[in-house]
Parts: C-alpha cells; sequence; structure tokens
C-alpha cells in the first residue's frame, strides 16, 4: 500500500478530514513516520481501536498514541551496543546510521572509541547517548569510511547497521580513481 492510498482508506472509511491542511499535516506525518510496507498493518490497527461510526478522521495525535515512537535515548544505546561489539581500532568500518556515525566522531572517532577504558564503560555510553540525541542530519549526508589505525586502506570495512546501505555507501568509495599520466615535453 502506498502513502497516498492509505490516506483515502482512511477518508473512505472515517470521511473528511475537517480542513485541507490537516488532511497535509496527517499525510506528511504518515509519509514521515511509517514505511510502505508497514501501512497495511497500521491501517488494520487504527481500524481496530479507533471506532468509524464517529466519522473522525485519526490524527497525528492518535497515531502516537497507538504508535508510539521509541525513545531517542534507547535506539542511541542499541546503536552503543552494535558499535562496540564490532571490531577494533585496526579496522575500517562503515555505520550506515549517520547519526550514530556523528556521535561516534564527536566523542573521539573509531579508533578513540576502542582505546577506551573498561572501566568508564557507562560514562563511555553516557556520552555517545548525549552526542547522539543533540546530532541534527542534513538529508543530504551520508555515512562514509571510518578509517582505523592500520595503514591499508583497502582494507575491507566492517558493517554496522543496515548491510545493504553499508554496501552501497563501500561501493560509491571505491570508484576507481583517474590517474593521469604526464608524458614528456617534445
Amino acid at each position: 500500500m502506498k502513502h497516498a492510498e492509505f490516506l483515502t482508506t482512511l477518508i473512505e472509511c472515517y470521511g473528511q478530514y475537517n480542513s485541507k491542511i490537516l488532511e497535509r499535516l496527517v499525510y506528511e506525518y504518515i509519509k514521515e513516520r511509517f514505511k510502505e510496507s508497514e501501512l497495511d498493518s497500521v491501517i488494520k490497527k487504527i481500524l481496530a481501536v479507533k471506532k468509524t461510526q464517529y466519522k473522525v478522521p485519526p490524527d497525528i495525535a492518535d497515531f502516537e498514541e497507538h504508535f508510539p515512537q521509541q525513545n531517542i535515548d534507547q535506539i542511541a544505546s542499541e546503536w552503543y551496543d552494535k558499535i562496540s561489539r564490532t571490531g577494533n581500532s585496526l579496522d575500517n568500518v562503515i555505520i550506515s546510521d549517520i547519526r550514530a556515525q556523528k556521535a561516534l566522531q564527536s566523542i573521539g572517532g573509531w579508533i578513540a572509541f576502542n582505546q577506551r577504558n573498561p572501566e568508564y564503560e557507562n560514562l563511555h555510553r553516557k556520552n555517545f547517548i548525549s552526542a547522539y540525541s543533540k546530532i541534527v542530519v542534513d538529508s543530504n549526508e551520508q555515512p562514509c569510511i571510518m578509517y582505523g589505525e592500520s595503514t591499508r586502506r583497502d582494507k575491507e570495512p566492517l558493517l554496522i547497521g543496515d548491510r545493504q546501505k553499508c554496501l552501497e555507501i563501500a561501493t560509491a568509495q571505491k570508484e576507481p580513481q583517474i590517474k593521469i599520466e604526464f608524458k614528456g615535453v617534445e
């Protein structure tokens, strides 16, 4: 189901929104909040919990109530766990989440992260979560390879997070370099 179809289904079941502005806001919220693959289950749940007899279509508050988003600290903590279980300071890595990558860079980067003192693990986690929650991501930004201490730049990077996205990043950053050859002046 596509996002436009989802909104059309809501309007067919509940009736028109009071204003086109509210309808547009709900559409934009749904588009940002849910993937197309999730929409079938979302429509089933919203129809089950919000009565259609009153002919009042669900608004953003209804979706937030029945589909609470994960807490940002919880998401950051999950990324911290993924990152801390992967590799060492010699490895090159690609983290599929740009926020997690930027948070890691803000607390010293990949090499410093792997050389942290285990006695202060809770402090390191707290600093990462704090950095993660403060990061503002530009929609055009993409993750990149974070290099470890190894002198081999051609070493295959470890992939953290969405494997497919990491592979796309690795492929894009391995494009062949243009070689310019100078021949003697005649």
